[in-house]
């Protein structure tokens, strides 16, 4: 007689048939990709924290792999999920051990050993709702809100922000409404996650969120959005001597931001405008980021655009940026990287973190601006830190730099700047031609710090501005397919007359660059490029006049394939100046190459 019992696997198959709607549909696993870099320099340097330039590393070769999975269950669910491995100071050469020396000890890190690390997971609810279009739980980059509220961070970190998620409609036609409980980081709370230490375990960290609302919708041609964000940090207080009651906690630093913005076009010109308002209170407790004499710190920013493209001379454009951020304007959600908020190309990049050897030539891309509180790097002798820049050394902040390589742009913070920028592009003849003015002004100058100051950030006097001039020119020469050429020149003058009564602070940085450069398709698939720059930075101060002076040649390759693409950049650096200020000049020299390898699936 035949045996009546079923196969388990089979019993197991039948029933995922019979339930398939409750099964994944279908599997997307695009995007997924192999990532290879390789980097080298003669500074011969690696680092036990991450291969990047920022960690001080230019040697070395790294694999990184990224795993991405949709899962579209039904037509009202999908699910997602990144997993991404997190080995960015896993060298080829430690052949999968823990450390440089090919041997496991107490003292490895994890980021050398290989481990895959879940990135990104999300479920997405389509429920089809009239009052709830969308629902997300779990992570995004929150790109769906303004930069200066709730933003992205750097690219590793874009996904790592959990929360949740919720937008629908309103019964105004083309109005909708947004809501979501970002949690919070504990290095983004006050004191680092409570107390006056870094890094306390005070466990009220673990449910700290920072909470946004969001409408948007159109009134005639004009569209408007408006938010409001707070997040209240809490500490625990529990007096009472005993747990059987439950723990009891306060609040004690508060952190409110309120947008509104619009944009239309009237008469050919497209117009938007941007108010923001924050309010921090702290009152016993210097924050890291916000430190102040006063317990409510309440401030602005303010951004105004305007882009005049139908004008009666053919080939011009004109675009006009006024910007006023406020020097204690914070949102400690705000974009610290990956968002560039203002019109102009900002400082140069070419003396980015200037006094450190490994960044001899500065970084290859040029700045964005963002709109997180200011940070400054030791060592950074012509930049951030000095009391050129208005801002107190050692002081801490959110824009990210971190885990970047020379290639990468850098980000600087424009908390406490105020100004105009205006761009005018020309084209004539097939040869397009920009020009950038911006005039700065500094909401932290001011003699001696007043009470509603960011006084952990800025230096207690300053009398500081800022002119930045570039001006770009570009043609192709009708010749081996197209041989694209580029000219920038770019001047920066920084003025700071300090404690206005006293001479002996004043400084003057004066920042003059050009570049040249030639590209051309050398075959179907390879793009090659060369190019030469030569900058200055000469400062003046009552005690040392000090010329600084370098040149930079790179070579530029990029091949691609369907689903592959490689690049590489190589620069040799060399000039002579006195990075340190200390009235000692040295010579110069540097060579720095990364490329990298990508296989996209």
């Amino acid at each position: 007689m035949k045996n009546q019992r079923l196969n388990p696997v089979l019993v197991a198959a039948v029933l995922a048939l019979a339930s398939s709607g409750a099964l994944a549909q279908k599997l997307d696993f695009s995007g997924s990709n192999i990532y290879m870099k390789f980097l080298d320099g003669d500074q011969r340097r690696i680092s036990d924290a991450s291969g990047d330039t920022a960690s001080g590393a230019d040697q070395g070769q790294w694999t990184e792999f990224e795993l991405r999975i949709k899962a579209t269950i039904s037509r009202q669910v999908e699910a997602g999920v990144r997993l991404q491995s997190r080995s960015p100071a896993s060298y080829w050469t430690n052949f999968g051990f823990a450390n440089n020396e090919g041997f496991t000890d107490s003292n490895a890190r994890p980021q050398q050993s290989k481990f895959m690390k879940l990135r990104g997971a999300y479920v997405l609810l389509t429920p089809g709702y009239s009052w709830l279009d969308q629902a997300l739980i779990g992570s995004s980059d929150w790109g769906m809100f303004d930069p200066f509220t709730v933003g992205p961070v750097r690219y590793i970190d874009r996904d790592n922000y959990n929360g949740l998620y919720f937008k629908g409609s309103l019964p105004l036609k083309g109005a909708s409404w947004e809501f979501a409980r970002v949690s919070l980081p504990n290095y983004l709370q006050s004191n680092y996650g409570q107390g006056a230490a870094c890094c306390s375990t005070d466990e009220t960290q673990y449910n700290e969120a920072v909470y946004i609302g969001q409408v948007k919708g159109t009134l005639g041609p004009v569209k408007l959005a408006s938010s409001y964000q707070f997040f209240n940090d809490r500490i625990l207080e529990d007096t009472d001597g005993t747990d059987l009651n439950g723990r009891d906690s306060r609040t004690f630093a508060r952190n409110q931001v309120g947008m509104l913005k619009a944009e239309g076009s009237v008469a050919g010109v497209d117009l938007k405008g941007a108010l923001y308002g924050s309010i921090y209170k702290a009152p016993f407790f210097d924050q890291p980021w916000i430190n102040s004499p006063k317990s409510d710190i309440r401030s602005k920013a303010i951004k105004l655009d305007a882009a005049f493209g139908s004008l009666p001379v053919p080939g011009l454009s004109v675009n006009y940026q006024y910007f006023n951020i406020g020097a204690g304007f914070y949102s400690n959600t705000a974009a610290r990287r990956e968002s560039d908020v203002l019109l102009t190309e900002g400082s140069e990049a070419a003396w980015h973190r200037w006094g450190q050897s490994i960044w001899a030539g500065g970084a290859a891309k040029d700045y964005q601006q963002s709109p997180a509180s200011a940070k400054c790097f030791g060592g950074d002798t012509g930049g951030r830190c000095r009391g050129d820049s208005g801002l107190a050394a050692g002081a801490n902040g959110l824009v990210d730099n971190d885990f970047m390589d020379f290639d990468e742009a850098p980000n600087e913070s424009v908390q406490g700047w105020k100004g105009h920028t205006v761009v005018v592009n020309y084209e004539v003849a097939k040869i397009p031609m920009a020009l950038e003015y911006t005039r700065l002004g500094y909401n932290y100058n001011w003699q001696g710090l007043p009470t509603s100051a960011l006084a952990n950030f800025f230096a207690p006097f300053n009398d500081r501005r800022t002119s930045i001039v570039v001006g770009k020119i570009g043609y192709v020469v009708p010749a081996m397919g197209g041989i694209e050429l580029g000219a920038k020149i770019k001047r920066v003058l920084d003025k700071n007359g300090g404690q206005i009564a006293i001479a002996a602070d004043d400084r003057e940085t004066r920042d003059s660059g050009y570049t040249l450069s030639a590209g051309n398709q050398l075959f179907g698939d390879l793009y090659g490029a060369v190019s030469y720059g030569r900058y200055t930075r000469d400062i003046r101060t009552p005690a040392l006049n000090i010329d600084n002076e370098k040149s930079i040649t790179g070579i530029r390759l990029s091949y691609n394939l369907a689903g592959f693409e490689t690049g590489l950049l190589s620069q040799w650096v060399s000039g002579d100046g006195d990075p340190g200020e200390t009235g000692a000049r040295a010579s110069i020299k540097q060579y720095r190459m990364k490329a990298f390898v990508k296989a996209i699936f």
